[in-house]
């Protein structure tokens, strides 16, 4: 509308309106498009005014209609001239920043320089990318006046925490030979064929220890200093057949010869004791060191040793106990037993302070600190291990059938079950029950406490005397305190166990079958149907079993 126009004043834009009896009744869109037509239109437009000034310049338009006023030009604030607003904000943990880009209205764009001056006003001094700063700017080029834009444009460093002291063994491991065996020209493999047993000799370096790592300190976005934290240092242990080398304390010496063998960080130079079979001939094992029969284990025989056990041959219903790892390499066999004795079921007896390598097993009982690996099936056995996995390759494809199993962590398995529905009861629970027992007695230390602190309550009103009194308050109080801090304990084992069993797993990889029985913590399940590869889990505190 030719009547309408606009003038700058600084940062504020003014209306001028050209009023005469021949002017028409404005609406605020008529004020709006003239607006949009004029060279101000990327100005901000204050909507605050709008009602008002159309209000009051109607009103002069109709009195010059009614000759009550004389043709005049209406003048008043209209819209002002806004630059681009920059905002910085700083997350919480203070490791990153966004800058927020608001278009200007008609104003100065936002620049590198603004943003840079905004970050100095909340103190964002480390991180700043000039990438991502310029790829921000680069994508509010075309925007409305208005739009808003923000991205992260900082980002802190996290500290990068030292590594414990470790150590590597300098000679190879016979419990690491075991597991890979002798390959022979056509590409197959020979599971009893191990190849020279080698043995360390007096002075040869064995063991190293690598330092602990101080760490590198990281910051935030505020420059301010995050302390890494420095590994942990561990002690070089030595044993009877070690010596730390005087040349280099990092670094172990054999003291005699022997076989390697290694246990948690302590590494040991065990005597071997070989047989070429375990016979009443020979007579029970009992062995300070690693055994190694290259043959069979006759029935009712028994090892037991302070190392490793190898077994080339089969076992049947023999006892073998160790404190290393157990290994049979052609399979153990036993009975059941008629009655249960001290926990055992079969008449083969396979018990180990490590882990425990058997190409199959039946009629087994097994018992492991560590893992269970069984080569093909392991059939009407009773296990108690921290974890068993059946079948060889990253996909295990063995079977379990029957038997009862009580493990820690996972069960990894091809085949779970019989086509019979075979019997097999899987309890999860090893860990969970040292978890319970833990909970049950800080409960009894709450119980035994509150008892003394009721029977102190009800005792107090009878005392007198004000020193007696004061005794029985202060040692309320110590009750008091004892009983809060055990509950806190309780809690916080409570949310432990919760935390572990989340991540307790049974995978089956190929058939799921029926007559199966889970126990997961408080909650059972029985399987009653086949199914495919399926998961055992806790989900939301139930058990469920879900395909794969």
């Amino acid at each position: 509308m030719s009547d309408i126009s606009f003038t700058q004043d600084g940062s504020i834009i003014s209306i001028e309106i050209d009023c005469s009896a021949h002017s028409p009744i404005y609406e605020v869109s008529d004020l709006l498009k003239a607006h949009a037509d004029s060279t101000f239109y990327k100005t901000y437009v204050k909507k605050e005014v709008l009602l008002d000034l159309i209000d009051s310049v109607n009103e002069l338009v109709m009195e010059i209609k009614n000759g009550v006023n004389n043709p005049t030009k209406f003048t008043r604030e209209f819209a002002e001239i806004i630059d681009a607003i920059v905002t910085i904000k700083v997350s919480a943990d203070k490791m990153s920043a966004k800058a927020q880009i608001e278009m200007p209205w008609g104003g100065k764009i936002a620049s590198v320089d603004a943003i840079k001056k905004a970050c100095q006003k909340k103190r964002v001094s480390f991180g700043l990318k000039r990438s991502k700063v310029e790829a921000l700017l680069e994508n509010s080029f075309d925007a409305h006046p208005g739009e808003i834009f923000e991205s992260v444009i900082a980002l802190g460093k996290e500290p990068k925490h030292g590594k414990n002291a470790s150590f590597k063994p300098l000679v190879e491991l016979f419990s690491d030979k075991i597991r890979k065996p002798t390959e022979m020209a056509d590409g197959k493999v020979d599971l009893k064929d191990l190849g020279d047993i080698e043995t360390v000799k007096p002075g040869e370096k064995i063991y190293q220890k690598m330092p602990l790592t101080a760490g590198i300190d990281g910051r935030n976005v505020l420059g301010d200093t995050l302390k890494a934290n420095p590994g942990k240092d561990v002690r070089m242990e030595v044993s009877s057949g070690t010596i730390i080398d005087p040349d280099d304390e990092t670094i172990l010496l054999a003291k005699k010869e022997g076989l390697a063998r290694l246990i948690d960080n302590r590494m040991e130079v065990d005597d071997v004791y070989t047989l070429t079979e375990l016979t009443p001939k020979q007579g029970h094992v009992k062995f300070n060191g690693t055994v190694i029969i290259l043959g069979d284990v006759s029935p009712e025989m028994k090892i037991i040793a302070s190392g490793d056990v190898l077994i080339s041959g089969f076992v049947e219903s023999s006892s073998i106990r160790c404190r290393g790892e157990l290994t049979v390499l052609s399979g153990a066999s036993g009975k059941s037993l008629d009655e249960e004795v001290d926990g055992r079921k079969n008449t083969c007896l396979l018990e180990s302070g490590n882990r425990v390598n058997v190409a199959f097993a039946n009629h087994v009982d097994i018992v492991a600190k560590r893992d269970v690996f069984i080569h093909k099936q392991i059939s009407h056995c009773n296990v108690t291990a921290a974890s068993i996995v059946v079948g060889k390759g990253r996909v295990p494809r063995g079977k379990i059938i029957g038997g009862h199993y009580n493990i820690s962590k996972y069960i990894e398995v091809g085949h779970l079950g019989a086509p019979s529905d075979t019997v097999t009861h899987i309890s999860m629970n090893r860990t969970y029950d040292v978890f319970k027992q833990k909970e049950d007695s800080f409960w009894q230390q709450i119980e035994e406490s509150q008892e003394k602190l009721d029977l102190l309550q009800s005792n107090l009103p009878s005392l007198v005397g004000g020193e007696q009194k004061s005794a029985a308050k202060a040692e309320m109080i110590q009750l008091e305190n004892k009983i809060n801090k055990t509950i806190n304990y309780r809690k916080t084992l409570s949310q432990r166990r919760r935390d572990y069993m989340e991540n307790v797993i049974i995978k089956v990889n190929h058939t799921l079958y029926g007559g199966l029985y889970f126990d997961f913590g408080s909650k059972g399940i029985t399987n009653t149907v086949r199914k495919g590869p399926s998961t055992v889990r806790l989900e939301d505190f139930q058990l469920v079993i879900e395909a794969k």
